[in-house]
């Protein structure tokens, strides 16, 4: 059943099908039982998933989900980021959104997909996960490196507190980071930033603190530079150091016939 390699081997599941080309394509078949596991395992599931078989699930089992700047599409230039954290080059990225049915989501916009379920539902929904990727990338704990494959979907406040499946109650967490939220002394309070120059990141600090609100900058190192864009005189990186380093204090005149190089450092 099932052989890739032999195209009048019968397909699908063995009830039902005709029993004297099975019997001819077990003639015809030299694979090992390893392979023929192989091969069934892999039919099993192209079977289900092409049939719906699994249902429809928010953690996106058969899905390409990457993210990336509008600028750096519309140059074709820059990096994108995957759900399990991989950097793929936005011109790749392109060529493979060429045959690919895209999701786009604005911002600080309209949308036609319900992001706010309040108590109605406790599990987010593949919109307001597809939303969570595009912000947080992953978890958003300080420090943590958790790519957004991995994580949840963490209420804020916990929903057995109260809180809302609704897009500004929601952030991306690991499991361990989401259990260590606690409303009691030596867990971690959680909140969506209203203000200052994180405004919309998940913010973390210690239950019952008033320290500041902590952001996870570890899958998003890149907003902790300035906007300023690569060109072809360099990198963006570059730019940015050439405005850092101070050009070197004037050294004393070089003797007649002798070269100085300096080092800047």
């Amino acid at each position: 059943m099932n052989n890739p390699d032999d195209p009048e081997s019968p397909r699908g599941a063995a009830y039902g099908a005709d029993a004297e080309a099975l019997a001819a394509a077990r003639k015809r078949d030299t694979r090992s039982q390893s392979q023929r596991n192989h091969d069934a395992l892999e039919a099993m599931l192209d079977h289900l998933l092409a049939n719906g078989a699994l249902g429809d699930s928010v953690a996106l089992p058969a899905h390409l989900v990457v993210t990336a700047s509008l600028e750096d599409l519309e140059d074709r230039a820059g990096v994108a980021v995957t759900a399990t954290g991989t950097r793929l080059p936005v011109a790749d990225l392109v060529d493979i959104a060429a045959d690919a049915t895209p999701w786009l989501e604005v911002f600080e916009g309209q949308s036609s997909q319900i992001l706010h379920f309040g108590r109605g539902r406790r599990l987010a929904s593949l919109a307001q996960r597809l939303a969570l990727f595009g912000r947080d990338r992953g978890c958003t704990a300080p420090g943590c490196t958790t790519p957004w494959s991995r994580t949840q979907a963490h209420h804020m406040p916990d929903w057995q507190d109260g809180g809302p499946t609704d897009i500004d109650h929601l952030g991306g967490a690991c499991g361990g980071h989401n259990r260590s939220v606690s409303t009691t002394p030596g867990g971690w309070e959680t909140t969506v930033l209203t203000s200052g120059p994180f405004k919309g990141r998940v913010g973390w600090r210690p239950t019952g603190s008033n320290q500041p609100w902590k952001v996870n900058h570890s899958l998003q190192p890149e907003k902790l530079l300035p906007a300023i864009r690569a060109t072809q005189s360099g990198s963006a990186v570059e730019k940015w150091l050439s405005c850092r380093i101070p050009a070197p204090p004037p050294g004393p005149p070089a003797p007649p016939g002798v070269d100085v190089v300096r080092n800047p450092a």
